[in-house]
């Protein structure tokens, strides 16, 4: 088994991972500023692999809500074990796993807002900005997501059984064994949609596509508007390249938190 779940404190540098059948590249960096503060990044990234099975969710917190950063780590760890507890036989019927990933949304707020209410603002934070933070409050802490699960359906042909939800903007590209064939998916970023510890999912049900429409499909990169610099690159760039264009990310003067999953079977 191999798990990574980003700190919010730190920096990990564009790293590559191999665990049979899956080339794995991520990474995870707050915006410059967030990190002359020593502040928490509003993103979060995990990810873990066992018995040839991936299951992933990047978050990115909305800095707007109360304390983003809070929705974002705590959404990204349920959603993994969602996605790690289900049956994989239940992942056929997009319909129905749909409907009872909705309902587990919907259900988590009771947990999200005892969570969001227990949260101790530091002592020394200004009387100001702590009374902005207490009304945010009660407002709920919200964050965008995407998660994945990836099984393999034949050991022979590594052909993989894949399954995709989001709700918000976060960047999703998708390979066949030839070409990106994303401009023929079905999740496209969205700015009004998230999901809040107080009322759930907002802007819209959320997006889901499994089955024939992803049964070629050999390769997802997924990544916050961070990263946005990629963009229009019709190729993910090595490594190497991805190392220095997140360091040119974050000299921006409109550097944000950066998340990055790249995952090749």
């Amino acid at each position: 088994m191999y798990t990574y779940y980003s700190d919010q404190k730190k920096e990990t540098p564009v790293s590559s991972v191999y665990r049979d059948p899956f080339s794995i590249r991520y990474g995870y960096a707050r915006s410059s500023e967030t990190q002359e503060a020593d502040d928490s990044g509003q993103d979060f990234l995990a990810f873990e692999v066992k018995d040839r099975t991936l299951v992933f969710a990047v978050c990115d917190g909305v800095s707007l809500s109360f304390c983003g950063d809070l929705a974002a780590r705590f959404l990204s760890e349920k959603l993994i074990r969602w996605l790690g507890e289900l049956p994989a036989d239940e992942f056929n019927d997009e319909a129905a796993v749909k409907e009872k990933l909705a309902f587990y949304l919907a259900k988590l707020t009771e947990e999200g807002t005892e969570t969001i209410r227990k949260h101790r603002l530091p002592a020394s934070m200004p009387s100001i900005l702590r009374e902005v933070l207490e009304e945010k409050r009660t407002k709920g802490s919200e964050t965008m997501f995407i998660c994945g699960r990836i099984g393999m359906a034949d050991e022979m042909t590594n052909q993989a059984r894949v399954f995709l939800a989001s709700s918000g903007d976060i960047r999703l590209r998708i390979w066949d064994s030839f070409e990106e064939i994303t401009a023929k998916g079905e999740l496209m970023p969205e700015t009004k949609k998230r999901w809040s510890t107080k009322d759930g999912l907002i802007g819209g049900d959320i997006h889901t596509v499994t089955g024939q429409s992803l049964s070629g499909v050999r390769r997802i990169a997924v990544y916050s508007d961070g990263l946005s610099v990629i963009d229009g690159l019709k190729q993910l760039p090595t490594t190497d390249q991805l190392q220095i264009l997140v360091k040119k990310s974050l000299q921006s003067p409109l550097s944000d938190d950066l998340s990055f999953l790249d995952i090749a079977w």
